[in-house]
This record gives C-alpha cells, sequence and structure tokens, in this order.
C-alpha cells in the first residue's frame, strides 16, 4: 500500500497540463489586449484621416453649390459612406468667415457648435473665405472580456476627428 501511494504522490502527469492552462490563458489575454490596442489605434487614425480627406474633396469643389450638392449626397448615403465604423457620425459644413465670425452656410447641422473647430476656422480662414469643416466621431468597443473592461472602459472609446480645409475658388458664395 505505501509503494502505490508513494507512487501516486511523484506522479506530476498532471502538472504540464495545469502550467499550460495557466501561461496560454494569460497570453491570450495579452494577445487580445495587443490586438486591441492596434484596433484602437487605427480607430483614431481611421477617423483622422476621413474627417481631412472629406474636407480636402469639399475644399475642392469648383463652386459653393458643388459643396452643397457634396454634402446632400452624403446625407442621402449616410449608411455607405463610412462602412467599416457604422456606428460613426460625420458632421459637414461649408463654412464662411465674415467680420472676424464663422458662420455655417450648409450642412449636415444648421448651426456649427464645437468651440475647438470654430477656434481653428477662425485661425485659419481669412475674412470672406469660404471652406469646409469636416468632424467625424467614432466609437471603439473592446474585444477583451468583460472584467478586464471594466477596468479600461465598459463603454468603449470615443475618438473624434476634425479638418477644416479653404476652398481654392476665391469667386465661391456663401
Amino acid at each position: 500500500m505505501p509503494a502505490r501511494l508513494d507512487t501516486f504522490l511523484r506522479s506530476v502527469r498532471g502538472t504540464a497540463s495545469v502550467e499550460f492552462a495557466v501561461i496560454s490563458s494569460l497570453a491570450l489575454l495579452m494577445f487580445m489586449g495587443t490586438h486591441d490596442i492596434v484596433f484602437m489605434v487605427n480607430t483614431k487614425r481611421d477617423v483622422n484621416r476621413a474627417s481631412v480627406v472629406i474636407a480636402r474633396a469639399m475644399s475642392t469643389c469648383p463652386s459653393s453649390s458643388c459643396m452643397s450638392d457634396l454634402i446632400d449626397a452624403y446625407i442621402k448615403r449616410r449608411a455607405n459612406t463610412f462602412v467599416r465604423y457604422p456606428g460613426a457620425t460625420i458632421d459637414m459644413f461649408m463654412i464662411q468667415r465674415s467680420g472676424g465670425t464663422v458662420k455655417v452656410c450648409s450642412g449636415t447641422r444648421t448651426t456649427l457648435t464645437d468651440a475647438d473647430v470654430i477656434a481653428s476656422a477662425g485661425n485659419i480662414m481669412r475674412d470672406g473665405d469660404i471652406g469646409a469643416a469636416v468632424i467625424v466621431s467614432s466609437t471603439y468597443t473592446s474585444v477583451l472580456p468583460r472584467f478586464v473592461k471594466t477596468y479600461i472602459s465598459p463603454s468603449g472609446v470615443s475618438y473624434r476627428g476634425y479638418a477644416i480645409d479653404v476652398m481654392t475658388n476665391a469667386n465661391a458664395i456663401c
């Protein structure tokens, strides 16, 4: 009997399985965290790039009616514009600086209330200039398990990018 008990105590066949389970769980969690960080950075980069590209497309229009048409076309096809991020919002404005203030000529909303966008437009534009302001917002929800998300951000991380571009056509009318 003592010999059987002795062999049972010396047996370490299950140790490797337990070690593998613990180490692989931690390795998987680290891999998911790395994956999550990469996707968060990509979301931020895509939001910033999208705002710049859309503002550039709007400002290269040959006339202000073209810019208004571009905004109207976006409103009709809103679901198809930023397919990778279905929860993203894109606000587009045709703006003009006159008398030191920035006013909205047309856009997806009637008023531009973001103070930092208005301040940037005021710094970039001269009196009489017409330009485009684009604000893109998206929320990234983590792929990590729920117990880890409570330490990071359970609701996700919101990214906001904006761009202002001055129209190249000096004869445009607001």
